[in-house]
């Protein structure tokens, strides 16, 4: 579909509401900021809303110094490889930054907690209580940053992200606000995207996002369906540079 778009001369605009809802804090990764570990903690299914969660860490993703330069490999892990993972307590180990995971948690406004409501942050043992069924994508961009998209299904009910940036002490984080049901605003702000593309003739924001999450879902979906093996993704090496204007809502 990209590629007939490119043959026709015409804008293609696709993806999720995700990067086009609103932000708290209403902030965007700083434009050429120097990424070194993204995070996404999510509700959802694989094939599914894995495509929303790794849309939200994309719209991100893409606008580190470089830009995009697609994604060389990706492994996805379920059930209890996901919690020895976060016992690693790193990247190397085979896990994640325990900081950016915290950081995640901290933004959501649908934290789970036990019935006492004694302690705000869940402790590890309550997270392995309350989440059944966990998945992690783990994947490697070409660029050497690292990204990981976890779906916690009983630990919140939303999604945020963190970033850890280098020669910052503490993660870049917020929460893509999804107001509830039947104020579905969300989806109103990506209509608003494609009347965009319909008045302009251009997309506000590359479709080569959307091509890289396809591929990295179709990619997480077969990680797991080959015994959670590491797989190597030569076919996502996707180059394109994100606008500088943030296009997500504010108003």
């Amino acid at each position: 579909m990209v590629d007939i778009s490119r043959e026709l001369n015409f804008a293609f605009t696709a993806g999720s509401s995700l990067p086009v809802t609103w932000r708290m804090p209403a902030i965007d990764m700083p434009y050429g900021a120097e990424v070194e570990e993204l995070l996404g903690v999510s509700i959802g299914s694989i094939d599914s809303y894995d495509f929303h969660a790794l849309e939200v860490i994309q719209c991100m993703a893409e606008r580190r110094r470089g830009g995009e330069t697609g994604v060389v490999a990706m492994q996805a892990l379920r059930g209890d490889a996901v919690w020895k993972a976060m016992e690693a307590g790193h990247w190397a180990g085979g896990g994640w930054d325990p900081k950016l995971f915290e950081a995640c948690l901290s933004r959501s406004h649908t934290l789970a907690q036990p019935e006492s409501f004694s302690h705000r942050y869940p402790t590890p043992a309550q997270i392995r209580e309350w989440v059944k069924d966990p998945v992690a994508y783990r994947y490697e961009y070409a660029d050497g940053v690292k990204a990981t998209m976890l779906m916690m299904n009983g630990l919140i009910g939303d999604f945020t992200f963190a970033a850890r940036l280098k020669g910052e002490p503490e993660p870049l984080s917020t929460l893509f606000y999804l107001p509830p049901t039947p104020n579905v605003t969300y989806s109103a702000s990506l209509m608003s995207k494609a009347e965009e593309t319909f008045l302009t003739g251009k997309s506000p924001y590359p479709v080569e996002r959307t091509l890289l999450t396809t591929g990295l879902v179709e990619a997480g979906v077969r990680s797991l369906g080959t015994g959670q093996k590491r797989l190597e993704t030569p076919h996502l090496a996707i180059h394109y540079e994100a606008p500088r204007e943030s296009t997500f809502a504010r108003s």
